[in-house]
């Protein structure tokens, strides 16, 4: 609770650095946060003009000198978004800190521009791959591996789908290795050994499911509620942005509220 109350310090020195003129806006007609908080990871996002990098440097300086959390510059790295190779000396310089390359992953998120690639999402598939040894699919009953399925392989792609919708084939490819798991214990399985339609294995068990995650319905559902927060409390951060959401997300949220 102290730590993060000492970051939302940080981010109120740096939303009145951006009020009082002494860094540059994000936004020209709103005062967006220019940090980015989750445990001890922290982003600052801010123009690639020398006078901004300097004055973020004093300004972390300065919070490291009062709080005792001191930024240790040699561990960090600065991410050019669409700026000159002049622009990116001046940061490793000016910041003391190595250039690394954007798109990146941030949280285990692709970073980019525009909508990621299904060559960007492919770690997401070699990570579930990896979850599935011969031994435990072979050695575990059916009932084992169903929860298996439920409580691990279907929760590791929700934080992917909590910010953008994957692509039909990366899709497919993770509902492959989930439902061949579940019949066959292994990453994949022939149709003679789905013993029900995986449509039917979605549905709760009120409904005679089987209660295993729709990852497509899901992740609409997690998306709809970043549009819920940014229509119902206007103090989030992020709520002025626009939020690149699929049209599948904001079709049923334009049909579900008034």
């Amino acid at each position: 609770m102290i730590f993060t109350l000492t970051m939302d310090v940080l981010n109120s020195i740096l939303t009145q650095a951006a009020a009082t003129g002494v860094l540059q806006r994000l936004m020209a007609r709103h005062a967006v946060a220019s940090t980015s908080l989750y445990a001890d990871d922290v982003v600052v996002f801010c123009h690639a003009h020398p006078d901004d990098l300097m004055a973020i440097r004093e300004i972390l300086r300065v919070f490291g000198d009062a709080s005792g959390m001191r930024t240790n510059f040699a561990k960090c790295a600065a991410l050019p978004i669409r700026c000159s190779v002049e622009q990116q000396v001046q940061a490793m310089q000016i910041l003391d800190c190595r250039v690394a390359q954007f798109p990146t992953t941030y949280l285990g998120i692709p970073l980019a521009i525009r909508k990621p690639t299904a060559a960007a999402l492919l770690p997401l598939i070699d990570k579930l791959s990896r979850k599935l040894s011969t031994w435990r699919g072979s050695m575990v009953s059916r009932g084992e591996r169903l929860a298996f399925v439920r409580h691990v392989l279907s929760a590791m792609p929700m934080h992917i789908l909590m910010a953008f919708a994957l692509n039909k084939n990366i899709l497919a490819q993770v509902n492959r290795i989930i439902h061949g798991f579940c019949w066959a214990g292994r990453k994949d399985a022939h149709g003679g050994q789905c013993m029900v339609n995986w449509a039917r294995v979605c549905h709760p068990l009120s409904l005679e499911g089987l209660g295993v995650s729709d990852l497509h319905h899901a992740g609409i559902a997690l998306r709809m509620r970043w549009l819920w927060l940014q229509r119902t409390d206007p103090r989030w951060p992020w709520a002025l942005l626009h939020l690149p959401l699929d049209p599948d997300a904001s079709a049923m949220f334009r049909v579900s509220t008034t």
